[in-house]
């Protein structure tokens, strides 16, 4: 089904563009397995795609996530239409899936409410199983802080959590 390399590289900018958010290596190459594309092969243009810098590969908890970059949202916009309608449809029915698997087994959880006296709670929670990982509730002035906040959050909740976790054990000197 798939006939070169570049098709390849676009299959992985457009998945993960559709994801909208840093997808494990492993997801993504089972994503590609139901298009016959190989562990190997995609392996391969993953690392080529990191190497001119469409995409990066993040190391977490020996499990390695891939994110998007602004160049590979570029081209996953513009040369998408390359890809047939069958394969985007596809496509983007099966990272529609696997992400919500990935969720399912992370629960990611943002919302907000208005305050009596002005501004905005902002509340955000990770669980992994059903044990809660984080709570966080922070204050947003504006409703539009308060949407670009959880936006952010569920951007990318894995980074939010390492950071704070991060932050709280750092050594004092």
């Amino acid at each position: 089904m798939i006939q070169n390399e570049q098709q390849t590289k676009m299959m992985i900018l457009y998945s993960l563009w559709s994801a909208g958010c840093p997808m494990p290596t492993v997801t993504l190459s089972q994503i590609l397995g139901e298009f016959g594309i190989g562990a190997i092969g995609t392996t391969g243009e993953i690392y080529d795609l990191a190497e001119k810098k469409h995409i990066t590969v993040i190391d977490d908890d020996d499990v390695e996530y891939i994110v998007l970059q602004k160049t590979g949202q570029e081209i996953a916009t513009t040369l998408g239409r390359d890809l047939s309608p069958s394969v985007r449809e596809k496509l983007m029915l099966t990272t529609a899936r696997e992400v919500a698997k990935l969720r399912k087994d992370l629960g990611v959880a943002a919302s907000y409410e208005g305050k009596e006296s002005g501004g905005y709670e902002v509340y955000v929670s990770l669980s992994d199983e059903g044990s809660a990982l984080m709570d966080l509730k922070m204050f947003a002035p504006t409703r539009a802080q308060a949407d670009i906040m959880i936006a952010n959050f569920k951007d990318d909740p894995y980074k939010v959590y390492r950071e704070v976790l991060a932050s709280m054990t750092k050594s004092r000197r």
